[in-house]
């Protein structure tokens, strides 16, 4: 009976952690990491599960000194935004720091590859406004 108890708590604690570390990772990242594109793109986008405030992006790059990306908003929200993070061609890592609503720092990185050997994907074309 003593093994089974200890058995059960166990089990329920490893439960909580993950769900507590699932609150904190990110939802989604566009362009997703592991992306393989023609040219940098305009906007790379970090979303959470839950809100958080970002406190520091970065770029990592061979051969270049680690570059500070801007991101909006500054205060704390679901998604964010970085424009114009200018990707050489090459391997990119983008690494992000944020501090979630409950108080505990998050990090992850994204990873991207600038080949502008790769078709260029055409820009959506807006629909011709009609009176």
């Amino acid at each position: 009976m003593k093994l089974s108890i200890t058995t059960c708590l166990g089990t329920m604690l490893v439960a909580l952690v993950a769900s507590v570390s699932l609150a904190h990772t990110v939802a989604t990242s566009s362009p997703k990491s592991g992306a393989s594109l023609a040219q940098s793109p305009p906007v790379i986008e970090i979303k959470f599960a839950h809100e958080a405030t970002l406190t520091s992006a970065a770029v990592i790059a061979a051969g270049s000194p680690e570059r500070k990306l801007e991101f909006a908003p500054k205060g704390s929200a679901k998604a964010f935004t970085i424009a114009n993070a200018n990707l050489a061609a090459g391997r990119s890592e983008i690494q992000w720091k944020a501090l979630s609503k409950d108080g505990h720092v998050i990090s992850g990185s994204i990873v991207l590859t600038i080949d502008p050997a790769l078709p260029k994907t055409p820009a959506p074309k807006t629909p011709a406004p009609t009176h």
